[in-house]
């Protein structure tokens, strides 16, 4: 199974909730604009969630079949 993301950016923070591989829910609350730490929340918040480093590119999603 894939990551699954739903994200709700608002006006001061970016919610994510999200479904990890391993079948668990994760999630993170970010400032929604914070140009010091990161361009965009939603981005920074999946990176997170991943275990990716800030800058990394995030991995397509892979088909199971």
């Amino acid at each position: 199974m894939a990551w699954q993301f739903w994200i709700d950016r608002g006006g001061t923070f970016t919610d994510i909730v999200a479904h990890a591989p391993g079948g668990g829910i994760v999630t993170a609350k970010l400032l929604s604009d914070n140009p010091e730490q990161y361009d965009d929340a939603a981005l920074a918040g999946m990176r997170r969630l991943m275990g990716l480093d800030a800058d990394a590119p995030i991995p397509p999603a892979r088909s199971s079949t």
